[in-house]
């Protein structure tokens, strides 16, 4: 087995760690796969810039001094009850669609397992589709489950494939929907009970103290003013959080993500896995700052299903909206066996009733 910083070369590709001077080989590769370049600085924020390891966490394989395959990782600390441990997200796999067939994912994936099972992570988790979740489970991922994911669907036409009828089909359900979502509105109005300020800068030490107020037992990446200030400085990502407060003292808080290819997320809520009242008015807020979106999407476990109907979010399971939204897998890998170091059993990963995930988890 080669060593933790070493290479190892079975055929004509070199399987390693990232080393400096990788940075423009892995973005041309991102660039052929994606169709545009990331920039450099989206490169630092995500690979460089973590507020949890000192080394760039990617594996890859080149052949003849080019890279022709990645797989990255996002740092976290995952928490449950007074129990935090290291796990990282696999994210950013490609493979060059000239060298694909060739088990390039099977094996840089294989060198990043060997590679952390050595350093003080406990475990993978991540969010795969259908495709990468097969793979994954061969290589000793566990399934959890479907993230429910909820939409508020302002311009249903935006998602309708084109087509000669397209264009008529597509105002008609963007009227319909409009009516419908004027009604939610209308009859479950905000509650008013509290006072609701927002924050172009979402202040970290803030949000911090909000989650620290009720902690769930269940699995979650843990909420310090660290982690979210990393979080919030994604380049071409935009963050708002919505304080709720009363009598001046903060009680609850979302926090939104738009600037992606997601259209605007409610990314976060704090206390976690609540049904603090107060949600019902930064809910109200969210929607009306965010009319001109296409859609607005949200976890189930980021808000309760009861208040997501009453303001017009529907489930992902609804037939309608499944043809349109891909279902988001959630699955797991621990890299020791048992509960030594720390670590969390498998069976206790692998149950969905023991994780509470929002888009904080989800997206990278």
């Amino acid at each position: 087995m080669a060593g933790q910083g070493q290479s190892e070369r079975i055929d004509e590709y070199r399987v390693r760690p990232y080393e400096r001077g990788d940075r423009d080989g892995v973005l041309s590769l991102l660039e052929t796969e994606w169709g545009h370049r990331p920039g450099r600085d989206w490169f630092e924020w995500k690979y460089v810039d973590d507020p949890y390891l000192s080394h760039v966490p990617i594996t890859l394989a080149e052949r003849d001094g080019e890279i022709v395959a990645v797989q990255g990782y996002v740092p976290c600390r995952l928490r449950r009850g007074e129990r935090t441990v290291l796990a990282l997200k696999p994210v950013d796999a490609v493979v060059h669609p000239d060298h694909r067939r060739n088990g390039l994912y099977s094996r840089i994936t294989e060198r990043g397992i060997r590679r952390y099972r050595q350093r003080e992570s406990a475990l993978f988790f991540n969010f795969p589709n259908a495709a990468s979740l097969g793979a994954q489970q061969q290589l000793g991922w566990s399934e959890v489950a479907v993230v429910p994911t909820y939409y508020r669907v302002h311009r249903p036409g935006e998602l309708l494939p084109d087509g000669p009828a397209a264009g008529s089909v597509g105002r008609a359900a963007d009227a319909v929907t409009r009516t419908g979502l004027r009604l939610c509105d209308r009859f479950s109005p905000a509650d008013g009970t509290y006072d609701v300020e927002r924050y172009a800068s979402p202040p970290a030490d803030l949000l911090e103290s909000i989650y620290e107020t009720r902690v769930p037992r269940a699995f979650h990446a843990l909420r310090e003013a660290k982690y979210y200030r990393w979080l919030f400085d994604a380049p071409t990502l935009a963050h708002t959080a919505y304080v709720a407060t009363r009598d001046d003292r903060p009680v609850a808080a979302l926090v939104t993500r738009s600037g992606g290819e997601d259209g605007v997320l409610v990314f976060d809520s704090v206390p976690l896995a609540s049904r603090h009242d107060a949600f019902a008015d930064l809910l109200a807020a969210v929607v009306a700052d965010n009319a001109d979106a296409d859609v607005l999407s949200v976890t189930g476990g980021t808000l309760p299903p009861s208040l997501l109907a009453r303001f017009g979010f529907v489930s992902y399971e609804l037939p309608l909206v499944s043809r349109f939204c891909h279902p988001t897998y959630m699955a797991v890998r621990p890299l020791a066996n048992g509960d030594d170091g720390g670590r969390f059993s498998r069976r206790a990963l692998a149950d969905p009733e023991n994780w509470c995930v929002s888009f904080l988890e989800v997206k990278d």
